[in-house]
């Protein structure tokens, strides 16, 4: 029988995951920005090092090796290349408390097959948890409906909570909570002008939030577990 989704509220991608990996062991999947990886080491701005300051233990995969090489001059360590859909090819023999798979959802031609392989890598009661874009985000449909709407070059998918819930349960898993998000706080005067109108509707729908993440456990070790209900973050 097909699980319910848990209730979703609206929150920080950045303040949750910071939360969320707090002094446990971290491998974190798709762990450089790619062509952009320069300019997030330059504004401090990368992921992955949000995430140095918060973990035990990290480790990061990636299919970049030229990402991967400047990461490493800028002092990460741990760092392995590798293709997160063929990952029973990784020689790595190591199990964390939590794998990360952040914004890459969307890029996979076989999402199913990475999920498989992260199997290998969750300790006991271990979490995985994803962020990808929501295929009902509004401000995606707003740009769509004024003509604006562009794609990222490499995006081939889009996930809605409903299919999130699908995909995982077909693989194995069970999803324990689920939240609409933002990726970055704002900046500029018209982000930060956007920002506060829009904040009071995802906070009431967060299912249009433009960033969908997902927690979710093996349903080997969650079937006797009832879904966690979302916590009311609020982001900063």
């Amino acid at each position: 029988m097909q699980d319910a989704l848990p209730r979703m509220s609206y929150l920080s991608r950045l303040a949750f995951l910071r939360d969320r990996t707090r002094g446990r062991a971290v491998l974190h999947l798709g762990c450089s920005s790619g062509r952009c990886i320069q300019d997030r080491l330059d504004r401090n701005s990368l992921l992955h090092g949000f995430l140095s300051e918060e973990t035990s233990e990290l480790y990061g995969l990636d299919i970049d090796p030229g990402s991967l090489s400047r990461m490493r001059d800028g002092g990460f360590a741990n760092l392995y290349e590798a293709d997160v859909e063929s990952l029973e090819k990784l020689e790595l023999n190591k199990q964390f408390d939590l794998v990360l798979a952040g914004d890459i959802l969307e890029h996979l031609s076989r999402p199913g097959s990475m999920l498989d392989g992260v199997k290998r890598f969750l300790r006991q009661n271990g979490e995985l948890v994803i962020s990808t874009n929501n295929a009902f985000g509004f401000h995606y449909q707003l740009r769509r409906w004024m003509g604006h709407y562009t794609e990222h070059f490499q995006h081939v998918c889009f996930f809605s909570p409903e299919t999130l819930l699908h995909l995982l349960e077909r693989h194995g898993y069970r999803v324990r909570e689920m939240y609409g998000a933002y990726t970055e706080p704002p900046h500029t005067w018209k982000q930060k002008l956007e920002f506060a109108l829009g904040k009071p509707l995802f906070k009431l729908a967060p299912v249009l939030a433009g960033t969908l993440i997902v927690v979710a456990a093996l349903k080997s070790e969650s079937n006797d577990a009832e879904p966690e209900i979302a916590s009311a973050h609020d982001g900063r």
